[in-house]
């Protein structure tokens, strides 16, 4: 019997596979290169044999074909199933960050809705517990990743500006 994936940012009443959303958008999945370095390079050539395509922008690192919408690769093939590896806008679905003004001088990190489609979002079922469990996952890896630094959060109740943008960017380079 196969052990049970430990997955963090469990999102209560999300019907996953189930639901008619699909929560990823293949091609949109991005993290810093820092956190990359912390939690994947040693896992490099396994994410690859198993179809994930590894795009290095500046300073965060995109993932494609890491999901078909549906089933997360970094999940269903997981190494390790005490480690969610997945990167963190994954982790806090249905909030993504808004990596461009992150504000390292007064350390905030702001949170937008990934997108509209989601039920829980047009249905209002964010429950407080849950953003405070994305608040944790925040605080977590940025103070690992920029050495003990307390970010703030700060959650938006608007839709990512830019995701329209980097959707239509992400549907040019996947048809390459």
């Amino acid at each position: 019997m196969s052990k049970k994936q430990y997955i963090e940012g469990l999102i209560g009443k999300c019907q996953r596979s189930k639901c008619e959303c699909t929560c990823c958008d293949d091609g949109l999945v991005e993290e810093w290169v820092d956190e990359y370095f912390a939690f994947h390079e040693r896992i490099k050539d396994h994410l690859t044999s198993i179809g994930i395509q590894i795009d290095f922008c500046d300073d965060r690192v995109k993932f494609i074909h890491c999901s078909d919408g549906k089933a997360c690769k970094f999940l269903k093939y997981s190494l390790n199933k005490d480690v969610d590896a997945r990167p963190i806008d994954c982790k806090i679905y249905p909030f993504v960050v808004d990596w461009e003004t992150i504000d390292f001088d007064n350390k905030i990190v702001k949170l937008y809705y990934w997108d509209e489609d989601c039920p829980l979002i047009k249905k209002k079922l964010i429950s407080p517990e849950f953003k405070n469990e994305v608040e944790n996952i925040i605080k977590r890896y940025f103070a690992v990743l920029f050495y003990g630094a307390q970010f703030k959060v700060k959650f938006s109740k608007k839709v990512f500006k830019y995701h329209d943008i980097a959707r239509g960017m992400a549907d040019r380079f996947l048809k390459r």
